[in-house]
């Protein structure tokens, strides 16, 4: 049967070592070789990834989000028009008695939300 590794490994002629005995320029906080080593930088790496993660979010929402500089305005109109839409059927529901005054004030900060 015909073996990859042992093909690449045999026309190269290389050594396949353990990711522990590679050299890396990454030897300081918070990379490291990998998952070996203490709980605590492994720890710190999930945490430092998901900060940078955080900040990648953070920095989207400003752009795409309400209000936001690259917004397609289409979105917002539409949006808009969905609400006053609602707000007129749900008007027309406690004009005519068919929902009492609790109900609309619950569905009226609902539909603004």
């Amino acid at each position: 049967m015909f073996d990859l590794n042992h093909a690449v490994q045999t026309l190269f002629n290389l050594d396949i070592a353990s990711q522990d005995s590679l050299p890396s320029k990454w030897t300081g906080w918070p990379f490291n070789a990998g998952y070996g080593g203490d709980w605590e930088t492994s720890l710190a790496t999930f945490a430092f990834s998901a900060l940078i993660l955080g900040g990648i979010c953070l920095f989207l929402r400003l752009l795409y989000g309400p209000r936001g500089i690259w917004r397609d305005k289409e979105m917002d109109r539409e949006a808009e028009e969905t609400r006053r839409r609602q707000h007129a059927q749900l008007e027309a529901d406690y004009r005519a008695g068919r929902i009492d005054e609790a109900i609309y004030k619950l569905k009226k900060r609902a539909i603004d939300q």
